[in-house]
């Protein structure tokens, strides 16, 4: 019962604290714009919210996010598509976990970018794009167990709906 509660709950604890990490941080960072700026410069170098983003925000939601794939690799069916969703949930996790490690430099969009912030870009753009084609998989492999279709067509519009994000931020 434990874990199936976990894997309700944990995915939910984790949004919340990602989303109060960003509010938060959003609040105590000067001007920050949630429309405009990317959510890395609230914890990048140089910045007042900076450690405390990464390591209080970013990195705990990443670790409740791998103990939520641990209990899925667990409760789910076994499944090919199972199988490659989870380990791209898990190139997400790590990756997201590398960007919190390796910040952005100030204001995200430096004329010449320090080692941390090459490794954050480096790790942060496959991080998105595993994330989304892991909620796609897995939204797939849904209606071979899973009682109502919604889930499934729920996943794919999230899915499709952070690629659309992704391909639109404007970098400049």
């Amino acid at each position: 019962m434990m874990k199936n509660n976990a894997l309700i709950g944990l995915p939910i604890l984790a949004a919340l604290w990602f989303l109060i990490t960003v509010i938060c941080g959003g609040i105590a960072y000067e001007n920050y714009n949630h429309m405009s700026q990317f959510i890395s410069e609230l914890g990048a170098t140089e910045t007042y919210t900076g450690a405390f983003i990464n390591y209080i925000g970013f990195i705990p939601t990443q670790l409740i996010i791998l103990l939520f794939i641990i209990i899925c690799a667990h409760k789910l069916p076994r499944s090919s598509l199972n199988t490659v969703g989870l380990l791209l949930l898990c190139v997400y996790t790590f990756s997201l976990t590398i960007a919190a490690i390796f910040p952005c430099d100030y204001e995200c969009r430096p004329q010449t970018p320090s080692t941390s912030h090459m490794i954050h870009i480096a790790s942060a753009i496959p991080a998105y794009l595993s994330g989304a084609m892991a909620i796609f998989i897995l939204s797939k492999g849904l209606k071979k167990w899973a009682p109502s279709k919604a889930f499934e067509k729920l996943g794919y519009a999230i899915s499709i709906l952070i690629l659309i994000c992704f391909f639109s931020l404007d970098d400049s």
